[in-house]
């Protein structure tokens, strides 16, 4: 059964269903294979005049530029008569084909794929599609675009990858597309080379935007901007691939304009915000820690002591050696944000304090927990919040010590209920911990808070009914200091 069919030249795409599978189909818009002889010609040409083009010079996004325009010169010497539509259509693919990317390109500039995968040599490419899930392609990769692919991230990091070093992380980013790359090669890779592409998206999602798509409610949304602007900790623990980064990014975003933010990530995933008048400073670190790198996680953690951060976007918290630098930095009094791989809340404290040998006090440092979902229902990807927690601080404010894990209070403020297939409330959020030392401090009523989160409910409704999800548009209404803005400016 045909779903769909689209185009994003040179390549067209058409996903079908059976009772089996959802098949992704790819193919050119043209019938290039009366081409190949003078795509090679071509390629012989170029390589003549210019060698090997500097591949390991030139960023890929260079190269891609220069080799086109390159293209662009041959292929007169071809046509006596140009068609326009033609001749750009040839050359993109005879580009993509010269670098040996024919096939893998047209997932990379498929905005509509978020993730791409390959298991081992010689099987289908299959791909998490933003609208149908989990798709089977009809991309079987050769062994030469699969070494032009390895190739290319190792020129683009100066990295190796081999039979001592058989894994690769490394981000490849051009004005197309951006991706994150895992590369793992044998010994490591039992049955051959794999790899898994995780696509970054050039359109930001903002926080209007997940509430819109039932990652969280409207009510939670509120509740998480109310605590964001007293400046608390959010930690977001989830599967991979379950929209933690997604997530993460949504909610910095709408940190106030005069906070002095810095991030720290071995992959860029996060949102470079000087666009938006945002105090920025954003850090690159080695994928894994290493005794032998000068620019580990750890060591850039410890470092935000001396660099005076309002708020810290850390990125993923990987190792041990990470675990420890962050509850470090959060017991000397950093705030900030983070994402954790685990199943649960549950699991990811068992994790630090077994796996990590993080003690269980320094668990209280932590301030709110967010705990996403990652399923497949029928090929449909879900990613979902399926519970926001507080931890009590009753036991440090008392001075006592936690001596179990039946001493650490976890308050469910929102929990995902199947039946009404939506995050609830499960308490009166005037009564949750954080709530209580925002409005003791403050000096809220009740009355007061619940006009605030009414102002800020009403205007992420307003983004919501008008579908304004531009980020520019969501920050300037989201993020005001005065209390009743003037929202006619945004629907301009």
């Amino acid at each position: 059964m045909l779903v769909e069919k689209y185009i994003v030249p040179p390549y067209s795409y058409k996903i079908t269903k059976n009772d089996c599978a959802q098949i992704y189909s790819v193919k050119t818009i043209l019938d290039v294979s009366k081409y190949n002889t003078m795509a090679l010609a071509i390629e012989k040409q170029i390589l003549k005049e210019k060698g090997t083009l500097e591949t390991g010079i030139l960023k890929f996004d260079a190269l891609l530029i220069f080799l086109k325009q390159l293209v662009k010169e041959k292929l007169v010497n071809f046509f006596s008569v140009k068609t326009e539509k033609k001749y750009s259509l040839l050359c993109d693919w005879i580009t993509y084909k010269i670098i040996g990317f024919e096939q893998i390109m047209a997932l990379l500039i498929d905005d509509n794929v978020q993730e791409i995968y390959l298991d081992k040599p010689e099987t289908p490419i299959y791909i998490d599609h933003q609208k149908y899930g989990r798709c089977l392609t009809n991309i079987y990769l050769s062994e030469k675009e699969i070494s032009s692919l390895k190739s290319r991230i190792c020129l683009e990091k100066d990295v190796v990858i081999n039979r001592l070093n058989p894994s690769l992380k490394a981000e490849l980013k051009t004005r197309n597309f951006h991706v994150r790359v895992a590369i793992d090669v044998p010994p490591l890779a039992s049955d051959g080379i794999c790899m898994n592409i995780r696509k970054l998206r050039k359109k930001i999602w903002s926080l209007p935007e997940l509430i819109q798509n039932n990652m969280l409610t409207l009510e939670a949304a509120t509740y998480l901007l109310f605590i964001l602007k007293r400046r608390f900790n959010f930690t977001i623990i989830g599967e991979p691939g379950s929209g933690k980064t997604t997530l993460a990014n949504a909610i910095d975003l709408l940190t106030p304009p005069d906070w002095r933010k810095i991030t720290i990530e071995d992959v860029i995933e996060s949102i470079e915000q000087t666009q938006f008048n945002k105090f920025q400073t954003r850090y690159s670190v080695s994928p894994f820690d290493s005794n032998f790198s000068d620019t580990s996680k750890s060591k850039e953690i410890i470092k935000l002591l001396h660099r005076s951060p309002t708020w810290v976007f850390l990125g993923e918290i990987q190792t041990s050696e990470h675990s420890k630098a962050l509850f470090e930095a959060l017991s000397a009094g950093l705030v900030g944000i983070q994402t954790c791989h685990g199943r649960s809340i549950e699991m990811m404290i068992l994790r630090w304090t077994n796996q990590h040998a993080i003690p269980l006090s320094s668990i209280l440092s932590l301030d709110l927990i967010i705990e996403t979902s990652y399923s497949l229902i029928n090929w449909k990807v879900i990613r979902r919040v399926n519970r926001i927690v507080e931890i009590a601080k009753g036991a440090l404010h008392a001075g006592k010590f936690i001596n179990s894990l039946n001493d650490l209070k976890l308050i469910d403020v929102f929990k995902y209920n199947v039946q009404k297939n939506s995050l609830t409330k499960q308490i009166d959020l005037y009564n949750s911990p954080i709530i209580k030392i925002i409005c003791e401090k403050e000096g809220l009523t009740k009355e007061l808070f619940e006009e605030e989160l009414v102002q800020i409910k009403s205007n992420l409704d307003f983004l919501l009914k008008n579908k304004l999800y531009n980020p520019q548009k969501v920050i300037d209404l989201l993020t005001r200091r005065d209390k009743f803005p003037i929202i006619e400016k945004l629907t301009n």
